[in-house]
């Protein structure tokens, strides 16, 4: 079965261009593979190995007071990632308003949200650092500060350029 993860990207833009005021998403295409009893022949051709990494600006679609994002497979999720093992409302990516501090919250999701490799209660925000690996259903994503994500374009010799990816 051929598993990639499709997000919607309405317009490529250079990283660069990034406005620097929210967080991103990086997906790695060559991090998502087939888990369980598939393969290495089904690992290698399921996945898409020549794609570059892919920026998501951690970005509310219409603008709130509140910075609330929400991740999920679904259309009306501000991030959507047609993957199947990605639940249509899987996570909420939120800025406390007190502190500045971003948290991730499992939105009770089939197959859970993970940081770092633990697995996050649904409901209870868990605080997201600089630089903090999210793992929904079958996408690995690292959630990169600003300053995180400007620090790893400076020194990623990336080939293609990495794009930045908002939906408008």
């Amino acid at each position: 079965m051929n598993r990639k993860v499709r997000v919607f990207q309405p317009a490529p833009r250079d990283a660069r261009a990034h406005d620097g005021s929210w967080p991103v998403l990086l997906w790695e295409p060559a991090a998502t593979r087939p888990r369980g009893g598939a393969s290495r022949s089904l690992e290698r051709a399921s996945t898409p190995c020549a794609m570059a990494p892919v920026v998501l600006e951690v970005r509310p679609r219409v603008r709130t007071a509140d910075a609330e994002v929400t991740v999920g497979s679904g259309a009306e999720c501000d991030i959507v990632l047609a993957e199947p093992t990605v639940s249509r409302l899987h996570a909420r990516l939120r800025r406390e308003p007190h502190t500045g501090l971003w948290c991730v919250t499992d939105l009770e999701s089939e197959r859970g949200t993970y940081q770092d490799g633990v697995l996050i209660l649904p409901g209870r925000p868990a605080p997201l650092l600089c630089r903090s690996r999210l793992t929904l259903g079958n996408v690995e994503l690292l959630f990169l500060q600003t300053y995180a994500f400007e620090q790893s374009v400076r020194v990623s010799s990336l080939t293609p350029p990495v794009s930045l990816t908002r939906r408008r």
